[in-house]
């Protein structure tokens, strides 16, 4: 649970390995200049080999073979590509960003679905709601350098579809970004300390932890989640005392 900004890129239909290849090498270099800019933190290099692919895996919801009724989720690996991570800012997620192509279909239990995953993609998400840990003006410099980034790729004659939680994109509205925060970091931070009392009053100590209890505001921001979500979090005091 976090705020979270998600991405897609897809290149262009005539695109092939190598023009992948340069396409990657163009947002390394874009990425690049954000670190140059003091944007972003790093940028690490290029990778083709199975770590750095299965970053790239992509999943799927397919009936159950066998449970009639019932959904089950299929792991659908990419056939070649090459990615590199960002390293955007201190307790942010980093970005990884590149091109892979993806089999046709997959195999499950002996039965094949189509991935619906046609020609050169990429694909991913930064968590940088923990960022705030470091005060808003880390956070901001974090969370709208990975939407700027995303959002420049287009320039490169790629699809970007970005999805924010946020809300700085596509308005670009820091307001509306830093009130989504506030009130993300209130839930997280009324969840958590619910948990930690009830398994203290339960246990007579709490093994609950999260980044949020690290928050230099975590008592007013714990109250004031409480306040959005009171009984949702008694419900959870609760069924942790039975535990």
């Amino acid at each position: 649970m976090g705020l979270t900004v998600h991405f897609k890129l897809v290149a262009p239909p005539d695109t092939d390995a190598a023009r992948a290849r340069e396409l990657v090498r163009a947002m390394y270099r874009r990425a690049q200049g954000f670190k140059h800019r003091g944007r972003v933190d790093d940028v690490l290099p290029i990778g083709d080999d199975e770590e750095a692919l299965r970053w790239a895996t992509q999943y799927k919801s397919v009936p159950h073979p066998w449970r009639p009724g019932c959904k089950t989720g299929i792991e659908i690996r990419a056939e070649e590509g090459c990615l590199f991570p960002v390293v955007v800012g201190e307790d942010c997620e980093p970005l990884w960003l590149g091109l892979c192509r993806y089999p046709k279909t997959v195999l499950l239990e002996g039965r094949r679905y189509r991935t619906d995953l046609s020609g050169w993609r990429g694909h991913g998400f930064s968590k940088t709601q923990y960022a705030s840990l470091h005060g808003w003006k880390h956070f901001r410099r974090c969370h709208t350098a990975v939407v700027d980034l995303l959002a420049g790729m287009r320039r490169l004659g790629l699809r970007v579809e970005i999805s924010d939680e946020g809300g700085f994109w596509p308005d670009r509205s820091a307001a509306a970004l830093r009130r989504n925060l506030d009130e993300l970091n209130g839930i997280v931070a009324a969840a958590a300390g619910a948990l930690k009392d009830a398994d203290e009053a339960a246990n007579g100590q709490s093994c609950v932890q999260s980044p949020i209890f690290s928050h230099r505001q975590f008592e007013r921001l714990e109250a004031e989640g409480a306040t959005r979500v009171g009984p949702v979090m008694k419900k959870m005091q609760a069924v942790v005392r039975k535990a």
